[in-house]
């Protein structure tokens, strides 16, 4: 199951290509951890196209040192991660599976590992009207709002909470105050997730794989600024 996604932005490429460049990739280095020879660092698996996607699975294996009372002990760890390039027009969509300080670090290495130019892969912005009619319409739903580049001094975020937040007059005042990064909200019957302007989601319902990136084709991906 899906629990976050976040959605980047890179200049039109094939799937087919972004294959060519990534397949194989493997950046590993062995360690010695208790008589045991183990791996340390990334690789890409489990490739395929399907439907103009690229979808693979990114690995990481950290070495992790925990402490147990006065004793420090090492442990090994591997996170995978889903990775999906979707082709559109005139631009490529990469949705990395998970929150956002790791979707960051694996763009950024996804971003690498495709070009030497800096900032290949790049976040996706909504823009604000664009991001307020993905709510606005089921304002019903909405549960939380947070506001940002609030014009008050000394205020930077203002936050709105509670099921009838829509029909209140704050929610207007605070429209001509901020903009909104941040909303809680129902975008489907049985879906509830938060969202961020910059593309960073929260899925607060059970979904599989697919059925995230097929919302985010579907309700994301067309709102997302070039």
């Amino acid at each position: 199951m899906v629990q976050a996604a976040k959605v980047f932005l890179l200049p039109p490429l094939a799937p087919e290509d972004i294959a060519k460049r990534v397949r194989g990739f493997s950046k590993l280095k062995r360690e010695n951890l208790a008589g045991r020879e183990i791996e340390i660092g990334s690789s890409i698996l489990d490739l395929y196209s399907e439907d103009e996607k690229l979808i693979g699975t990114f690995e990481e294996n950290f070495l992790l040192s925990l402490k147990y009372k006065d004793e420090v002990l090492r442990a090994p760890l591997t996170v995978r991660t889903p990775f999906i390039f979707v082709r559109g027009e005139g631009v490529t969509h990469l949705i990395v599976a998970a929150r956002k300080n790791r979707a960051n670090r694996i763009a950024g290495q996804l971003s690498s590992i495709i070009s030497d130019e800096k900032g290949f892969i790049q976040e996706a912005w909504i823009p604000s009207e664009e991001f307020r009619k993905l709510y606005e319409g089921r304002m019903g739903t909405v549960k939380v709002i947070f506001f940002s580049d609030v014009r008050i001094p000394n205020v930077r975020k203002l936050s709105l909470y509670g099921e009838e937040l829509a029909s209140t007059s704050l929610y207007q005042e605070y429209l001509k105050l901020g903009r909104v990064w941040y909303v809680v909200f129902e975008p489907e019957d049985g879906l509830v997730i938060g969202l961020t302007r910059n593309c960073a989601v929260t899925f607060f319902s059970r979904v599989s794989l697919e059925e995230a990136v097929a919302f985010m084709e579907r309700e994301i991906l067309p709102r997302v600024t070039e």
